[in-house]
C-alpha cells in the first residue's frame, strides 16, 4: 500500500466520511477571474480577510515553499431531522452550529492524521493543516479533490451527504495520486436560488453575502440594514433555507460523530432565555460552540431583532431596558424591534 492509499484508509479510521487528493497548481483561469470579479463587486461584504493574500488562494503551491499536494476531508454532521420552531418566540440556529465546534473538532483530527503521515514517512514529509481559516479555498479544492461539486448555492454538495458536510485539509510537500475532480450535478434545480429568503444568490454559483443572512447572522460585526431585518425571522445563528430544499440533502445518513450531535438546550431557546446567555453567560456557554464566532454583541443583535419579528407585546418591557443600557448600535436595532411589536398591534 502507497502512502496515498494509507492516507484515504487512515482518515476514514480516525473519522472522515470523505477524503480525495489534488495538487497544488494555479486554479484554472475561470475560477481566478470568477474570484477577483466576486472581490471587485464587493459581494465579499465586510469581510475583508478574503482581499488578502489572494495569490496564496489562487495558487495553493505559494502557501508554503515546497508544497505538492492537499489532503482534502469531509465529515458528514447532518444532525438528522429537525423541525424548526415556527414559534416567533423560540430561535433557530442553524444545524452545524448546535453540536460541539467543528473547528476544533476537524482541526483535531488533521492533527491525527497529519502525524501519522509524519511517523510513516520518517519525519520526510512536512504538512500544514486547515479548517475555514487560512489562504485555502476549501471548496474550490474539495471540488478539483472528487469530494463532491459546487453547487448552485456556493456550498459544496457530495452524493453521500450532500452538503451537510464540514471540510478540512493538508498541504503536504510529497507528491500524491490525484482523484478526478466532481461533476456538477444541480443540472435545471435551481431551488436553492428560489428558496433565499433575500435573494442574495445572484446568479447560479454567485452569492452576495451583503444580502446573505448567514453572513449577517454569523460574520456581520456591523448592523443589520434595515431592509433585511424583517426576513431573518427567528434566526438568531445561520440559514439553512438554502440547503434545506436541496435534493442531495434528502435521506442522507445522520452524522457518525457524537460531537456534533445536537445540544439538547441549543434547540428551540427561547428568546428571552438566549438573551440572559448572550448577555451573561456568553463566554462560558458558547466557548465551545460555533456561535461564539459571533461574539455577545452579534447573538445579542440578531435576537433582538428576532424579538421584533415576534410581535410578542411581552418583549417591549425588556427591549426598553435594553435601549438604555447598550451601546448605540444595540439601541438603535431594540427601538426598531419595539416599534416593529407596536405597529404589528396597530
Amino acid at each position: 500500500m502507497d502512502l496515498t492509499d494509507k492516507i484515504k484508509t487512515k482518515s476514514k479510521e480516525i473519522g472522515f466520511s470523505k477524503v480525495g487528493i489534488t495538487d497544488t497548481a494555479p486554479f484554472s483561469a475561470e475560477i481566478q477571474e470568477y474570484f477577483t470579479e466576486w472581490l471587485r463587486k464587493g459581494y465579499n461584504a465586510r469581510m475583508g480577510y478574503l482581499e488578502k493574500n489572494i495569490e496564496e488562494r489562487l495558487k495553493p503551491s505559494r502557501t508554503f515553499e515546497g508544497a505538492k499536494s492537499i489532503v482534502s476531508v469531509a465529515i458528514n454532521y447532518n444532525p438528522g431531522w429537525i423541525e424548526h420552531a415556527t414559534d416567533g418566540n423560540l430561535s433557530v440556529i442553524s444545524r452545524y452550529a448546535l453540536g460541539y465546534d467543528y473547528h476544533k473538532v476537524v482541526l483535531d483530527k488533521l492533527k491525527l492524521l497529519l502525524d501519522f503521515v509524519v511517523n510513516e514517512t520518517s519525519g520526510e514529509v512536512k504538512g500544514e493543516i486547515y479548517c475555514d481559516a487560512g489562504p485555502v479555498m476549501e471548496k474550490a479544492i474539495a471540488e478539483r479533490a472528487g469530494l463532491g461539486w459546487i453547487g448552485k448555492n456556493t456550498i459544496l454538495i457530495t452524493k453521500e451527504f450532500g452538503s451537510w458536510v464540514f471540510l478540512g485539509e493538508i498541504i503536504l510537500d510529497v507528491e500524491l495520486k490525484k482523484d478526478s475532480s466532481g461533476k456538477r450535478l444541480c443540472f435545471d434545480c435551481n431551488l436553492c436560488i428560489e428558496s433565499c429568503p433575500t435573494k442574495a444568490i445572484i446568479t447560479p454559483g454567485i452569492i452576495n453575502a451583503s444580502r446573505c443572512l448567514s453572513y449577517f447572522t454569523t460574520e456581520n460585526r456591523g448592523e443589520i440594514p434595515l431592509e433585511l431585518r424583517d426576513t431573518l425571522g427567528n434566526r438568531v445563528f445561520g440559514c439553512d433555507s438554502c440547503q434545506e430544499v436541496c435534493p442531495f440533502n434528502k435521506d442522507v445518513p445522520e452524522t457518525a460523530e457524537p460531537l456534533f450531535k445536537p445540544q439538547k438546550d441549543l434547540m428551540s431557546i427561547p428568546l428571552e432565555k438566549l438573551i440572559i446567555l448572550a448577555s451573561e453567560e456568553f463566554s462560558k456557554r458558547f466557548r465551545n460552540s460555533a456561535i461564539k464566532r459571533v461574539k455577545r454583541n452579534g447573538l445579542l443583535q440578531n435576537s433582538i431583532v428576532a424579538m421584533g419579528n415576534s410581535g410578542n407585546a411581552k418583549f417591549i418591557r425588556l427591549l426598553k431596558r435594553m435601549s438604555e443600557e447598550l451601546n448605540p448600535m444595540l439601541q438603535e436595532h431594540a427601538m426598531w424591534a419595539i416599534e416593529k411589536i407596536v405597529r404589528s398591534k396597530e
